[in-house]
């Protein structure tokens, strides 16, 4: 923690640097960051809730507000593992000047990406607190929706100790990439994004309770929705869990990297 906060301003110069690049040049600019996730709930919408659940409930599509709310606080909270661990196997091999040239902090570049995570579900939850104006009976949220940051936090760690693991071993593998773009695929099926746990076959829940990001799916609309409350021995769980995988993955690629420079 001490060498991170040492660092922080480094940290959040080249986050910041990254979410500019992403829209540098381009028309719409930062508006790409709420634009897309809406192009992205629109096809996932219209797919599970009214081609699919239409089919075995014609009465779905009168819930389909509720429907897409549901979908998008689930997107956006596992995208926040997603996009760390997915660009994780590059991050070091894709600046090897800081590796070869400069003296850089490396163990922080996985921390950085972390914060452009966080900024890109600060965007979609704003577009999700529009919907839920927009279509709520209630249009103001609880104010369990306070509790956002307490369960997104072992999705953070989680997705920063992976992101330290895949970034060493993205040096010496260079084709990390594809295999952790497919696992990526499956847990977001996995995760309970376009249906509740508790809708899963008896015989096969626990394939899905089991999984710490279906677990953050349901917690996370738990307190979005402000209906029910988190589970927390769950969450407390997980949130251990997240803490000793951080600290894991962060000895590993501190070890790792002493190697770096003869690699690349």
């Amino acid at each position: 923690m001490r060498s991170l906060w040492g660092h922080r301003e480094l940290t959040t110069q080249f986050a910041a640097r990254r979410i500019k690049s992403k829209y540098k040049g381009q028309a719409l600019g930062f508006a790409w960051s709420i634009t897309d996730p809406l192009i992205t709930l629109a096809i996932y919408t219209f797919v599970f809730g009214l081609v699919l659940r239409r089919a075995s409930d014609p009465d779905a599509a009168g819930g389909i507000a509720r429907f897409a709310l549901e979908v998008f606080a689930g997107i956006i909270t596992f995208n926040l593992f997603r996009e760390m661990v997915g660009a994780a196997p590059t991050l070091v091999i894709g600046q090897p000047n800081f590796v070869k040239k400069v003296v850089y902090p490396l163990e922080t570049l996985p921390v950085s990406q972390l914060l452009v995570s966080l900024f890109n579900y600060a965007t979609g939850l704003i577009v999700w607190l529009i919907g839920f104006a927009i279509f709520s009976s209630t249009h103001i949220p609880s104010p369990r929706l306070l509790l956002v940051p307490v369960v997104l936090l072992p999705v953070a760690l989680m997705g920063l100790g992976v992101s330290w693991f895949l970034a060493s071993l993205g040096v010496f593998l260079r084709d990390l990439k594809n295999p952790t773009g497919s696992v990526l695929h499956m847990l977001f099926f996995l995760s309970a994004i376009f249906y509740r746990i508790d809708d899963v076959p008896e015989a096969y829940r626990w394939m899905i309770a089991v999984n710490p990001l279906a677990q953050s799916v349901e917690a996370a609309r738990a307190v979005m929705f402000g209906e029910t409350w988190p589970h927390w021995g769950w969450l407390g769980g997980m949130t251990l869990g997240g803490a000793v995988l951080c600290v894991a993955g962060y000895a590993f690629f501190m070890k790792s990297r002493k190697a770096f420079a003869d690699v690349i």
